[in-house]
């Protein structure tokens, strides 16, 4: 994950704004990590008057936002909702990934048939046994916040 810290920064910002009800879910040791490791330095705001998604958050800080909703906020039927949505998701980003990896030459495209399908199974395998980025990035902020 790159520039950790001020992802957290990012973090710890939103947080803020959640309802005090929301924010009492999320274990004080949670909060105390993120304070404790987000850049000192580095500054950003978060602006009222925009959506979440019209702000420039970066993909990691969303991932880490995600996990903390998935473990604390979210009741046990939208958890099983969201998680349905991810493997819908992760099921269409594999089709996505096949389709887009797939290069066709437009001269060879209806001569080439045997061989392709070798080729394109083979692919097909290795992309099934991929992780998405979202699972990648979720391992590694369980791994650092159960490091603390």
């Amino acid at each position: 994950m790159i520039d950790y810290n001020k992802r957290l920064v990012e973090v710890d910002e939103i947080l803020k704004h959640l309802s005090k009800n929301d924010y009492e879910k999320i274990p004080k040791e949670i909060k105390e990590v993120i304070r404790e490791n987000k850049d000192k330095e580095y500054q950003w705001k978060y602006d009222e008057k925009k959506k979440l998604k019209e702000q420039k958050v970066s993909d990691d800080t969303i991932a880490i936002l995600s996990y903390i909703n998935m473990e604390y906020l979210l009741n046990k039927e939208q958890k099983a909702f969201v998680e349905k949505l991810h493997q819908i998701n992760d099921q269409n980003h594999i089709k996505k990934e096949i389709f887009t990896e797939t290069k066709y030459d437009k001269k060879e495209l209806f001569t080439k048939k045997n061989n392709d399908k070798k080729e394109q199974s083979k692919q097909i395998l290795v992309l099934e046994h991929k992780e998405n980025i979202f699972k990648r990035l979720l391992t590694k902020i369980l791994n650092k916040i159960k490091n603390f």
